[in-house]
């Protein structure tokens, strides 16, 4: 989890498990943590996808929630979580372009599918950080990249 401040704390919910700890849930958002012999009372609200609100009595922190892709771009020293907007679209890993969902002239909107990029026997969606205008395609499908090579460029 990346907490607000920008400091992270890796939670990984079996060490929680192996070290005694347990997550109780009581109703709605309320939990209690169970860890250390202390049962700790906790709200846990989803903000959007990726964001969570934890309170614990009158404190309250929003973490990041990442999934082991999220984690693999870290690990590759890519942020899957910008939301700048960028003049061209890079590839976040070493890998295999499975399919091309764009071609140039297209209008996409944030989020919209641009390509499937296969990387350690997974499929990754590649995905537009921001609204624009494919300028142009710079790999075919069936095409290996490396990390950082540029795929697609944005008008």
């Amino acid at each position: 989890m990346s907490l607000q401040d920008g400091s992270k704390i890796g939670v990984d919910p079996k060490a929680v498990l192996t070290d005694g700890g347990r997550l109780e849930h009581i109703r709605a958002s309320q939990y209690v943590l169970h860890l250390e012999g202390k049962a700790i009372g906790l709200t846990i609200q989803a903000q959007d996808r990726k964001h969570l609100k934890i309170t614990s009595g009158h404190r309250s922190e929003r973490v990041l929630v990442s999934d082991h892709r999220d984690q693999l771009l870290s690990e590759w020293g890519q942020d899957s979580g910008s939301d700048a907007a960028s003049q061209a679209l890079s590839s976040p890993m070493p890998g295999l372009v499975l399919s091309i969902a764009v071609k140039a002239g297209d209008l996409v909107e944030k989020g919209s599918p641009l390509l499937v990029l296969e990387a350690m026997k997974m499929e990754n969606e590649i995905k537009a950080e921001s609204e624009g205008i494919v300028a142009s395609v710079s790999v075919n499908a069936g095409e290996a990249v490396l990390k950082g090579q540029v795929l697609i460029e944005f008008e």
